[in-house]
């Protein structure tokens, strides 16, 4: 009997402490501080590659991330805006896609485009591909 009022108590005392963390756990975490973006790269006949990268601290796994997070800084991280070594490529069809996922300093973002070629991508996005 003493036994089964132990057992009584320890299930009431674990779901009473379920129904008070529920709400702690339902809350949204705070937004990390920085950025983070996942970013995949896909040339049309294969070889895709994925990088991770992250500015404030620059970082992640990325052959250049500060050279990466520099240019980002510089259009807010808008990648639509970026520009970083705009020339002359050849007119050859060689699709590559590029897409982003993440967040800059808290604001979710999302890019996505395909370019005519490696070349196109590599003037367009610079050292973040």
């Amino acid at each position: 009997m003493a036994f089964m009022l132990t057992v009584a108590r320890r299930m009431a005392v674990l779901g009473l402490a379920a129904i008070i963390a529920s709400p702690i756990a339902a809350q949204p975490a705070a937004a990390a501080a920085g950025a983070q973006f996942f970013i995949t790269v896909t040339p049309r006949y294969g070889g895709a590659y994925s990088l991770r990268l992250t500015c404030d601290p620059d970082g992640g796994i990325h052959p250049r991330p500060h050279q990466a997070c520099d240019a980002l800084r510089e259009v807010d991280g808008y990648f639509v805006d970026l520009e970083t070594n705009p020339g002359p490529c050849p007119l050859i069809w060689d699709p590559v896609t590029v897409e982003a996922r993440g967040h800059w300093f808290g604001r979710p973002d999302f890019y996505a485009h395909e370019f005519p070629n490696e070349c196109v991508m590599k003037r367009t996005l610079g050292p973040v591909v």
